[in-house]
C-alpha cells in the first residue's frame, strides 16, 4: 500500500515503473541471477521509457522527478528484479551530481545525454584498505596527479563497482596531489571510450548477482572539463545534493526487495493443497504475514516521509534520509528470512523466488553507507560534540 498521498505525477511514475517491473524485468529476474546476468535488456527497456533520466530536469529532456517519485520508482524496479533496481538505482546517483550542478558543456556533453539514454553511469565509489577488498570507511582515497588541463589516473583501483565494464561513464573521487588531506575530495567523471580501464576477477556474489559488482584499475587522463565542481570541495556538493539521493534510494531498493517478496509471499500462501489445508491455517503464520505488513509500512512511511520533506526543503541534516535507508534495509533482512521460514523446505530448495530475495536483501546491510557507519553518523547527529 501506498498511505502517503500521492499527487498526479507521482502517481503516474509510480504506475509506469511498476507496468515496466512487470513486462521487462520479471520475466528475466530468475536468469539475471542464476546465470549472473548483467541485466543489459532489462535496462534498455527501462530506457525506452525514459526512465535513464529520472532526475534529470525536463529543461535538459528529462523527467524532473522528485525525490518522492525516485523512491517510488526504485521500489517497484526492485519488486521484480533486485540487481536490476540496483544497477539502474546506481545510474541513478552517479547522475545526481552532474545533474544537479554542471557546466554548459557538461549540460550539452554530458546531461542531456543521460536524459537521451545514450549515457549509463555508476559509481566507481569503494577502495581498497590495505590488501585485497577489504574496503572501510576510513580509508583514504587515493591521489592524482594534475597533468596539464587533465587529471592523471595512473592505476587507480576501485573496489565493487556496480555495472563494472557495462556502464558508459564512471563517477569517481580522488584526491588531486599526495599532499591532499583525506576530505579533500575532487569529483570527476570519466568515459569509458576515453581512457583505459579493466575489470579485475568475476562478481560472484551471494545476492545481487546481477550486477557485475568489480573493482576496476584505470588509467588515462581525464579532462579538466570532466570535473564536476570545485577541485577539493567535492565533500560540499556530496552531502547537499547527493546524500538525499544515495541514502532514500538505497533504501527503496530495499524495501522492494521486502515488498516484492511479501506480495508474492500473499499469493503464494493463500494457495489450497491437495489436503485442503493452506499455510495461512496456520496462526504463527497469520500472525508472521500481519507483523510482516507492519514492519513494510513503517519502513514505507519513514521513507517516504524523509523524501517529501527533502522535496520540501525542510531537511537540514541527512539524519531523517539515514533513518530511512536502515529502516528499510532491516526490514528486507527480517522479511526475507521469516517468509523463508514460512515456506520452509519449498523456499531452501530455490522452489520459490524467496531464496532470491533472501540472498539479495543481506547486502543492503552492508551496501552504500553500511548500517553501522550509518548508526554511528546518526548517533552522532543526535548526540554532537561540545
Amino acid at each position: 500500500m501506498t498511505y502517503f498521498p500521492l499527487n498526479q505525477e507521482q502517481q503516474h511514475l509510480k504506475e509506469l515503473a511498476a507496468g515496466l517491473a512487470e513486462k521487462e524485468l520479471a520475466p528475466r529476474a530468475a536468469e539475471t541471477d542464476s546465470e549472473r546476468k548483467f541485466p543489459r535488456a532489462s535496462l534498455e527497456g527501462l530506457k525506452s521509457a525514459g526512465l535513464w533520466g529520472l532526475r534529470v530536469d525536463k529543461e535538459m529532456g528529462g523527467l524532473g522527478a522528485d525525490l518522492l517519485s525516485t523512491c517510488l520508482v526504485v521500489e517497484e524496479l526492485a519488486k521484480k528484479c533486485p540487481s536490476t533496481a540496483m544497477c539502474y538505482k546506481m545510474h541513478v546517483e552517479a547522475a545526481e551530481l552532474i545533474s544537479r550542478q554542471h557546466t554548459d558543456y557538461q549540460a550539452e556533453s554530458f546531461v542531456k545525454k543521460i536524459a537521451s539514454g545514450d549515457i549509463l553511469c555508476t559509481v566507481a565509489g569503494g577502495e581498497t584498505s590495505g590488501k585485497g577488498d577489504d574496503w572501510v570507511p576510513t580509508m583514504r582515497v587515493t591521489a592524482v596527479s594534475k597533468q596539464g588541463d587533465g587529471y592523471l589516473l595512473d592505476n587507480i583501483r576501485k573496489s565493487y563497482v556496480t555495472s563494472a565494464g557495462e556502464a558508459s561513464h564512471y563517477f569517481m573521487l580522488c584526491r588531486v596531489g599526495e599532499e591532499a588531506k583525506p576530505h579533500q575530495l575532487t569529483a570527476l567523471f570519466i568515459e569509458a571510450d576515453k581512457i583505459d580501464w579493466e575489470t579485475v576477477g568475476e562478481w560472484n556474489g551471494l545476492g545481487m548477482r546481477g550486477n557485475n559488482s568489480m573493482p576496476i584499475r584505470f588509467n588515462g587522463v581525464v579532462p579538466e572539463g570532466n570535473r564536476l565542481g570545485e577541485e577539493g570541495a567535492a565533500l560540499k556538493y556530496l552531502g547537499a545534493v547527493m546524500m538525499p539521493v544515495v541514502a532514500l534510494t538505497y533504501g527503496a531498493a530495499y524495501l522492494g526487495v521486502a515488498s516484492g517478496a511479501y506480495e508474492q509471499a500473499m499469493e503464494e500462501a493463500k494457495k489450497v493443497y491437495p489436503s485442503g489445508a493452506s499455510r495461512l491455517d496456520n496462526p504463527i503464520n497469520q500472525r508472521r504475514m500481519a507483523e510482516l505488513s507492519a514492519k513494510i509500512e513503517a519502513a514505507r512511511a519513514l521513507l517516504h516521509v524523509a523524501a517529501a520533506a527533502g522535496d520540501a526543503g525542510k531537511v537540514a541534516a541527512p539524519l531523517p534520509y539515514l533513518q530511512a535507508k536502515v529502516s528499510c534495509s532491516e526490514a528486507a533482512v527480517l522479511v526475507t528470512q521469516e517468509l523463508m521460514t514460512m515456506f520452509g523446505g519449498t523456499a531452501f530448495a530455490a522452489r520459490l523466488p524467496f531464496e532470491r530475495y533472501f540472498r539479495d536483501a543481506r547486502a543492503g546491510m552492508i551496501m552504500g553507507l553500511a548500517n553501522d557507519e550509518a548508526y554511528q553518523t546518526i548517533y552522532g547527529m543526535l548526540f554532537p560534540k561540545k
